[in-house]
């Protein structure tokens, strides 16, 4: 049989353990015990799920790519002949900026006619109608207004209604109104087109809702998004989600559509400005052509010989190189000229690149088509200012484009007064060339001299005139053959849809499910501040726990005596037995029963432990030692006339306050009166006194006292008996107190004591104590309190 005071030693051993926020064990008892709640949660977040999935709205992605050629890549006009109009100036990183603009979406949008959409409405949610080929389209020309209700009631009429601002304002409705004719409707302009068969949607309702394009354009803007496939490749990806697939399909599909538009006519815009320019060059230079051809058939009619000798005709060659020199600067400077009339006047759409007219500026060439790409841009935003678009001055990517075609103008207007200076330092060197061949000339015959003049003229004129008109039809050709560079490459697909995520949605809510019950008993836990297991005794203090005593059903605290063959029974008697390990199995010994609170079972622990040893033949005496609320006589059915107030304070004898009980070999001295000074009152000698001679009389003597968090009464008693008893109910002892019982401990204050853990009901997982209290050196091991029962009729008080 092993000792039990082996295993309290150990217990006695000062602890380092830091005290354990969250029992995890017991929380597992709580989750075993009330596994039904954990069920019941686990349903309804399922079917929680189930409904979001079944009544959210599935948002299905839309996929497209398209590829934008690079300039290697052009064909047609680029291959027949060398003109910049083929691959004008492309900076690749604006593209995604130009594709998201709001006017280009909104053109999209508009021409879809998106901003009136049809739903239909259901038990429970309404969701959208699109079909393209619906017989009906909505056009407003003011406002947006309210949702109606918009159904068709014959081949020619339609109905409409709708709900006013307010829940006690009514609505109102027309009906028998004419297709193809505007009305004014809810504070807007509306006009319903019929474009189709009726016969199929008649006397069916539909939910019209109107949003500004403008505002859509906005919010189409920020859900399409476009990325480049890879780093440095060509390939745009674009993606769209929304609830109606085939509507995202088609908005990609126009959009792309319009995009290749407007690559397009960003082309053919510089062609036709281009064209302008040279028609009216030609235009020059062909009158004078047709002056100098008269000349030279008149000069043919007058002289005989037309030729010219081999000397004359290398100066008329070198005179001819010269002139075509001039002439391009002249080109140029007529070109710069036409540039910086449009910049001033801040005519940018008739600005044109000069190698479109055979003019080589690399450094002007670059600066234009900058310019021509920002004002392409800058004419989406503008294009919509007649589209019911509002302040579209004030858009802040608008400003900040415009801000940069200002700074490119300057640089365009300071870069050609510098290529002028250069231009005519050039052109005076070609002069003075000229002059010099001259001069030459003036020395051969008149004759030679006038032929020589008339043909440099016409042959300078003619060949300026030729390659005019080479630049005008490459001109020509450039818009016939200009094509997008904006190719397809996958054509927008839908897959699944990627909201609601059904077994996401399934998986969520099994975990919250499971989450809340489990969070619950969890802070069941963390907010739970009282003693539940022998862990919890163990982990805030390192006094050793002497026995556990079980949950008393009966409303008689004589336990031990009205059924002596009880498991409760038989727990004191286990406590009696441990109590002589504790004391070295010494005769004559004073016990002092105390706890921290009131209600704990101080009472109930003197009396049973004392009729314990009562009944084991040993001469017991119980002292009332709570001189403040004094109640042990009224369980033993005595008096409390006499006690130990009046003894202490000499108003009667030692022998009158001691009385016999019922019970054998047991004997009661009663508080008695309520002193005004009870704590002074134990700490006279006579106290002392007392307890000496009941060592004489009687074999154990056990002292109740009050509350020990509440008073200083226990230790003022401490020092006088060989051990104290501090009593623990489970679920009812605040965790802190352990705490200063510990310090007491530590310190020294009160050595000689134990803790019994009292009223034990749960057990289990986490309680951790088992049937530990009465079968020390005993080996009984009872159950009792492991079912629920009532308190009504259970005895428990101090």
């Amino acid at each position: 049989m092993n000792s039990p005071l082996n295993l309290d030693q150990g217990a006695m051993e000062p602890t380092s353990q830091k005290p354990s926020v969250i029992n995890i064990k017991r929380v597992l008892a709580r989750v075993i015990r009330f596994w039904y709640v954990l069920v019941l949660s686990l349903l309804v977040a399922l079917a929680v799920a189930y409904v979001v999935n079944r009544y959210s709205t599935r948002i299905y992605q839309v996929n497209a790519s398209i590829i934008i050629k690079e300039n290697e890549e052009s064909a047609g006009a680029k291959f027949l002949y060398n003109n910049e109009l083929v691959n004008p100036y492309r900076n690749f990183y604006n593209e995604i900026y130009i594709m998201k603009s709001y006017p280009l979406l909104q053109e999209v949008i508009e021409g879809l006619n998106f901003n009136a959409s049809l739903h239909k409405e259901g038990d429970i949610k309404t969701t959208e109608y699109y079909d393209p080929q619906f017989p009906v389209t909505f056009k407003i020309e003011a406002g947006v207004g309210r949702p109606i209700t918009f159904t068709i009631t014959s081949e020619t009429t339609y109905s409409v209604s709708y709900k006013g601002m307010k829940e006690d304002e009514e609505g109102k409705s027309y009906s028998n109104l004419p297709f193809d004719e505007p009305v004014k409707i809810n504070g807007f302009t509306l006009n319903v087109l019929r474009k189709g068969d009726l016969k199929a949607y008649v006397s069916k309702p539909f939910l019209v809702t109107f949003q500004d394009s403008y505002q859509l354009a906005k919010i189409y803007s920020a859900k399409l998004k476009v990325s480049w496939a890879e780093p440095g490749a060509s390939v745009v990806s674009l993606q769209v989600s929304g609830s109606v697939p085939k509507k995202e399909m088609d908005f990609l599909n126009r959009f792309i559509e319009r995009y290749q538009i407007y690559d397009v006519e960003k082309k053919n815009k510089v062609s036709k400005m281009a064209m302008k320019f040279l028609d009216n060059q030609l235009l020059i230079i062909g009158d004078s052509l047709k002056q100098y051809e008269d000349k030279v058939e008149l000069f043919k009619k007058k002289n005989i010989t037309t030729n010219l000798d081999q000397e004359t005709s290398r100066l008329y060659q070198k005179l001819l190189g010269l002139e075509d020199q001039k002439f391009q600067y002249k080109l140029l400077d007529n070109y710069f000229s036409y540039i910086s009339e449009l910049l001033k006047t801040n005519q940018y759409d008739g600005i044109f690149t000069p190698a479109s007219v055979g003019i080589s500026d690399n450094i002007v060439s670059q600066l234009i088509g900058q310019l021509i790409e920002q004002q392409a841009q800058v004419n989406l935003y503008k294009s919509n200012s007649a589209k019911g678009v509002e302040k579209t001055e004030d858009n802040p990517a608008l400003q900040s484009k415009l801000q940069v075609i200002s700074l490119i103008k300057k640089d365009i207007l300071k870069t050609i007064d510098n290529s002028k200076l250069t231009q005519a330092i050039n052109v005076r060197f070609i002069n003075e060339q000229i002059k010099i061949v001259e001069e030459q000339l003036h020395k051969l015959p008149r004759t030679e001299r006038e032929l020589i003049s008339i043909q440099r003229n016409y042959s300078l004129k003619e060949s300026l005139y030729v390659f005019l008109l080479q630049k005008r039809t490459e001109a020509g050709l450039s818009e016939a053959s200009t094509t997008s560079d904006i190719v397809v490459v996958n054509p927008p697909m839908a897959g699944s849809p990627i909201s609601p995520k059904i077994w996401l949605n399934y998986i969520v809510g099994a975990v919250i499910g499971l989450f809340l019950p489990l969070a619950f008993f969890v802070g069941a836990e963390l907010l739970n501040t009282r003693i539940q297991s022998r862990d919890d005794i163990e982990s805030y203090s390192s006094v050793p726990i002497i026995a556990g005593i079980g949950h008393n059903p009966q409303s008689n605290p004589l336990v031990i005596v009205e059924k002596p063959k009880s498991a409760m029974a038989e727990s004191f008697r286990a406590l009696r037995s441990n109590l002589s390990y504790f004391t070295d199995n010494k005769d004559k010994q004073t016990f002092m029963v105390t706890s921290s609170i009131p209600g704990e079972g101080k009472t109930f622990t003197t009396l049973n432990l004392a009729s314990a040893f009562a009944l084991a033949g040993k001469r017991t005496v119980i002292v009332g030692a709570d001189l403040r609320k004094p109640k042990l006589y009224s369980e033993l059915n005595l008096n409390n006339d006499r006690g130990l107030s009046q003894y202490l304070s000499s108003l009667t004898s030692l022998e009158s306050i001691i009385q016999a009980t019922s019970i054998d070999n047991l004997y009661f001295i009663s508080g008695g009166a309520v002193p005004p000074n009870p704590s002074e009152l134990l700490l006279k000698p006579a106290m002392t006194d007392l307890l000496t001679y009941l060592k004489t009389q009687f074999d154990f003597i056990i002292l109740d006292t009050p509350p020990l968090g509440l008073v200083t009464d226990a230790f003022v008693l401490a020092p006088l008996v060989n051990h104290t008893l501090f009593v623990v109910r489970q679920d009812y002892t605040p965790r802190d107190v352990l705490q200063s019982l510990e310090e007491y401990y530590r310190s020294g204050k009160m050595n000689n004591i134990s803790i019994l853990f009292n009223d034990l009901r749960k057990s289990g997982l986490g309680y951790g104590y088992g049937n530990y209290g009465y079968n020390y050196g005993y080996g009984y091991s009872y159950s009792y309190g492991r079912k629920k029962r009532s308190d009504d009729q259970s005895y428990y008080t101090d």
